[in-house]
């Protein structure tokens, strides 16, 4: 997430109307939708975004090789070699000062998903407090301080696991930021929201939601897929028409 901090500002401007309970698969769809349809109806979108913030997809945000997805205090994430999608899109306000992402990870099957999970149990367990050196190596070391868990009295969706934490990263020059990275995962869809600052949602997202309804909304989204769907790769890559699609 660190390099993500500052990534919001390559977005190009955008407009939204409203942030949608449930976006979900329509008609025909409800029964084969590829691997695209499913990321792109649990992403955000432009209708999402608050006035005057900046909504698109990122560059490279539907690769996955040569592309990072977890890096929470860069540990160590082997389950990013079975990743077999990804759809990283993402809002910013217009100062700049806070952005917020979603980024949908498909895996072949149920089992790799919850091993990421685990691998994100495991990499903040082994978080040091000492600089740790990111696995890119034009990115600078961090030093990662976890602050209390954020979602304590958020509401859970049934049948979606989730993980969520908020922290400040510090650079070497001793410049600092504060973010948060909450993970819902179901089936072999895991659902990273990353969001800085934490409550950077309030000020992205259309009706100042709050970090637990920005989750809250994703949840229900992933919730909303076909179960069939995400017990198994569907590897299509047809185009995703917008008609197919319901906020």
């Amino acid at each position: 997430m660190g390099g993500r901090a500052r990534s919001w500002l390559a977005l190009a401007a955008g407009a939204g109307l409203l942030l949608g309970g449930c976006s979900r698969l329509s008609g025909a769809l409800e029964q084969h939708p590829s691997d695209a349809q499913l990321m792109r109806a649990v992403s955000l979108t432009e209708q999402d975004a608050a006035d005057g913030a900046a909504f698109q997809p990122y560059e490279g945000g539907t690769e996955v090789g040569g592309r990072t997805s977890l890096d929470l205090c860069f540990g160590d994430f082997p389950s990013e070699d079975r990743r077999v999608g990804r759809n990283q899109v993402g809002i910013g306000d217009p100062s700049g000062r806070a952005w917020v992402s979603s980024e949908a990870i498909l895996y072949r099957t149920p089992e790799e998903a919850r091993a990421a999970m685990g691998e994100l149990e495991a990499a903040r367990r082994a978080c040091p407090d000492t600089p740790v050196q990111p696995p890119e190596p034009d990115r600078d070391p961090l030093v990662w301080q976890f602050r209390d868990v954020p979602d304590g009295d958020w509401p859970d969706e049934p049948g979606v696991a989730r993980q969520a934490y908020a922290f400040e990263v510090t650079d070497a020059s001793g410049s600092s930021w504060t973010g948060s990275a909450t993970y819902l995962q179901r089936g072999r869809m895991v659902l990273a929201l990353y969001a800085t600052p934490p409550e950077g949602s309030a000020a992205t997202i259309r009706n100042a939601p709050g970090a637990a309804r920005f989750a809250d909304v994703l949840a229900k989204r992933l919730a909303a897929l076909p179960e069939r769907a995400l017990l198994e790769a569907n590897p299509v890559t047809d185009p995703v028409d917008p008609n197919d699609l319901e906020a």
